[in-house]
């Protein structure tokens, strides 16, 4: 005898076994549950999402003979149901039985009495198939069914059926499940059938699934066979021809820092490997869009594939709206895909050209430093050397103005220390929501310091002090930056209604700090609290465009007219 699929084999039967639908499952158990059921149900939804299992388990649930608990499992009608044998449950496939003498003839048995139960049901699965002539019969029983006869009606193509045919049905919209939900599920069925597979793999086919749970049980069906009931997420790329996410974030870096030679090796490899990269390319896209959620957000729970540290690296090597630029391209690529001749090419090209696009708009911290390190140090050689030189140069040039280079201003685990030690969460719950107004400031004159009061997120608060947390060194290096660091003093002061010193730290050192604090306050080693100044008013002023209007032509030659 063959192997039952595992789709299958854990079918729901009863409502509570449904996964996902919740409002569905509740909407149709109370309606069975007192006695309020419909002549006519439309399902409509993606694939795999539970559609036919719901029309089956509806049927059963009106013939029960255990109302109040329906489906029961236990009475004639149930055991008769389940067996696939109750004479007055029908399911039509309509791909099958599509032409109008099908639906006549249907019409004609819908007339009889039941045989066993208390309802005739009618399922009919992928119903948008009926023909013209056969949808049209179909309404007119739909029209004034007999009192015994409720049909179901299921289809993932709603908008094929006539609009009188869905106005007569009560509908309801199945959702694809979510990824959570798909991945607790196939741990537990993993369980119950002695499969080896951890978290990260049944992720991953949760991801591959897009939300249908028959496709996530039919694919760890596949892997259990191949992989000998010992699922990883190895097995699961050799079979599907997929990449890993770090993978993918290689090829985002070699792209982003324009390193043609990684990528063309890299997207070779894929192609010899048979790596699908239209699907490839959907992961691309949701690395991009998970970098963009996660500067705003910070929260890795509502990533797609992400987890926290890989959104950091990836926001290491670029910023949010190189991000963004880089899915909207490569979701406009997925049209391109279809009308070429080779898809290896055509994601070559859309790789080459996303990367030519990059080199202006992403830095990256490593590259820079690398090259500085090659060329040794000559204690007189002050201005650099010209890009090129041609034959037309002057033999003895003109210096170039030096570019000042920002002050590195990495805070120390003690100083970092010293500032928890006096931060407490109430000071963080009145300051939080007053630091998170700084996204609705959209003056172009604030842009200086909205654009990096953005990349930082409060991390902890106290009477003196806001510790900022950021993703990146730089972003952290520059709000530490003494000039930068008195101009946002006074801009959150004027703007943002808080009057504390800022100091800025990035995630790793949050995290290693957050460590040390806990183990030296258990040890009772918490260093004293640092000493807070704050800036002097006549310090430091951020201007407004008034006072930069009366600077520029002099205070005597300007009038304010309004305001």
């Amino acid at each position: 005898m063959s192997k039952l699929a595992l789709y299958q084999k854990y079918r729901s039967s009863t409502f509570e076994e449904v996964v996902g639908q919740e409002y569905i499952v509740r909407s149709i158990k109370n309606a069975v549950r007192t006695g309020k059921i419909g002549h006519a149900y439309l399902f409509c939804g993606p694939r795999g999402t539970g559609k036919t299992t719901m029309a089956r388990i509806l049927a059963k649930s009106v013939n029960c003979q255990d109302t109040a608990n329906a489906p029961c499992e236990k009475c004639p009608d149930c055991i008769a149901a389940n067996n696939g044998t109750h004479p007055d449950i029908i399911e039509i496939n309509a791909a099958n039985e599509t032409h109008v003498e099908d639906i006549r003839d249907l019409i004609e048995r819908a007339k009889l009495s039941p045989m066993q139960g208390h309802h005739k049901i009618y399922i009919i699965d992928e119903v948008h198939q009926l023909s013209s002539a056969a949808s049209s019969a179909l309404l007119k029983t739909l029209e004034e069914p007999p009192e015994h006869v409720i049909f179901v009606l299921a289809t993932t193509d709603p908008q094929k059926l006539l609009p009188t045919i869905i106005s007569r049905c009560q509908r309801y919209d199945f959702s694809r499940v979510n990824k959570v939900q798909i991945t607790d599920h196939l741990l537990n069925i993993a369980e119950k059938e002695k499969i080896q597979m951890d978290r990260k793999a049944a992720e991953m086919i949760a991801v591959l699934s897009e939300g249908g749970m028959r496709d996530a049980l039919s694919i760890m069906d596949q892997c259990a066979a191949y992989t000998s009931d010992h699922i990883t997420i190895e097995d699961i790329e050799n079979i599907y021809g997929l990449s890993t996410t770090d993978g993918k974030l290689k090829l985002a870096e070699s792209m982003l820092a324009c390193n043609l030679e990684d990528m063309l090796a890299r997207i070779s490899e894929y192609d010899e490997k048979g790596i699908d990269l239209a699907r490839y390319t959907d992961g691309l896209i949701d690395i991009f869009k998970d970098g963009v959620i996660y500067s705003y957000t910070k929260n890795a729970k509502i990533l797609k594939l992400l987890t926290a540290e890989q959104a950091e690296y990836l926001l290491g090597i670029t910023d949010a709206e190189n991000c963004m630029r880089l899915a909207e391209k490569f979701i406009a690529a997925k049209e391109f895909y279809k009308n070429a001749s080779s898809l290896t090419n055509a994601f070559e090209v859309t790789c080459l050209s996303a990367a030519v696009e990059s080199t202006n708009k992403t830095v990256i911290p490593a590259k820079p430093a690398a090259v500085v390190q090659e060329k040794p140090a000559e204690k007189k050689e002050t201005i650099p050397e010209p890009a090129v030189q041609t034959e037309f140069e002057d033999p003895e040039p003109e210096p170039e103005p030096v570019i000042p280079v920002v002050q590195q201003r990495e805070l120390p685990e003690d100083e970092i220390l010293s500032i928890l030690v006096q931060c407490n969460k109430t000071c963080k719950q009145v300051d939080e929501p007053l630091y998170g107004t700084v996204n609705m400031i959209a003056s172009a004159e604030d842009m200086k310091y909205t654009t990096l009061l953005k990349q930082a997120r409060l991390g902890a608060s106290g009477e003196d002090v806001l510790l900022l947390v950021t993703a990146e060194s730089s972003a952290a290096n520059r709000i530490n930056d003494q000039k930068m660091n008195e101009e946002l003093y006074f801009f959150i002061k004027k703007r943002l209604g808080i009057d504390k010193m800022i100091f800025a730290i990035t995630e790793s050192a949050f995290r290693s700090a957050s460590r040390e604090f806990m183990k030296k306050m258990k040890a009772g080693e918490l260093p004293e609290k640092k000493q807070i100044t704050r800036y002097a008013e006549n310090e430091v002023k951020v201007k407004s465009t008034e006072d930069k209007v009366m600077d520029l032509f002099g205070k005597e030659n300007v009038e304010i007219i309004g305001g």
